[in-house]
């Protein structure tokens, strides 16, 4: 007898139907064997029948797995493609556009060298002994740039006190420097020296007890431009004012105003100068 075809149900205490879905399709697995398949032609379905005839179920025709893996391999190359296509939008534009370019130069920039240089005459590290006051020491320092390639802002000049005494710490009854450039190479030695040009101070007469401290700057200098030569005379004046009375304090080098004693002092003096170079400037 023939059954007729109704919609897909289940009925109760039915055994539960395994499906599996794939793209396009659905596939229906059984747990018992069929007792009937039967294929409308009309509407591409599948009535499935089975178990005691109670229960039909009827789904879109069944892929074979030759269709399933064509379809399978259709839906990688669509994606494959793309893919490809993004990945063209992402780089190919890159490599597509137009360039050029341009050198200039070589330019070639070196910084400049600040050096300060004491000759060809330097009698600093003669000394004096058995000062008194009214005293003058007058040694010869030539200071250069030869070896400089930019300019200098100021040179100063400092002293330290490698021994100290009143000679170097007392601004009134202490040493006193001040410094003149000559013109030409001086003549003499020490303790007198001739100026045979042109003699212009440098320095005015200033405590060496300020200079230990804070150095000043030595004026109009040739030295100021690189490769200059300033020929340089530097004395030390012993103040004729200087107290010294063993009589009313007989502790040599010490005391303060009227019992202040400059007698037997010793000071040993280092030159210090400083060059800086020039402000910066457009190049």
């Amino acid at each position: 007898m023939t059954r007729a075809a109704v919609a897909p149900t289940r009925t109760a205490g039915a055994r539960p139907w395994n499906i599996l879905k794939y793209p396009g399709s659905i596939a229906e697995t059984q747990p018992r064997r069929f007792q009937k398949i039967r294929h409308d032609a009309a509407t591409e379905q599948v009535h499935i029948a089975h178990g005691g005839g109670n229960e039909e179920r009827t789904g879109l025709p069944l892929m074979t797995r030759a269709q399933l893996r064509r379809s399978t391999l259709k839906k990688l190359l669509a994606s494959t493609a793309l893919v490809g296509g993004a990945l063209s939008l992402a780089f190919g534009g890159a490599f597509a556009t137009f360039t050029d370019t341009v050198s200039a130069g070589p330019q070639t920039i070196s910084s400049g060298k600040i050096i300060i240089a004491t000759g060809p005459t330097n009698t600093a590290g003669t000394g004096a002994t058995a000062i008194v006051p009214g005293d003058t020491i007058t040694r010869e320092i030539d200071l250069n740039s030869t070896g400089s390639t930019a300019n200098d802002a100021s040179i100063t000049l400092g002293f330290t006190a490698n021994t100290s005494s009143l000679l170097n710490t007392d601004a009134t009854n202490g040493l006193h420097l001040t410094v003149s450039e000559c013109s030409v190479a001086p003549t003499g030695a020490p303790p007198t020296y001739t100026c045979g040009g042109t003699s212009t101070q440098v320095l005015a007469s200033t405590a060496v007890a300020n200079l230990v401290t804070t150095p000043v700057a030595l004026l109009g200098l040739k030295s100021l431009t690189a490769g200059g030569k300033d020929y340089l005379l530097f004395t030390l004046t012993f103040p004729a004012t200087a107290p010294g009375n063993l009589a009313v304090n007989p502790t040599a080098c010490s005391g303060t105003g009227t019992t202040e004693n400059m007698e037997g002092c010793t000071s040993e003096l280092t030159y210090n100068f400083l060059a800086t170079q020039r402000a910066g400037s457009a190049q």
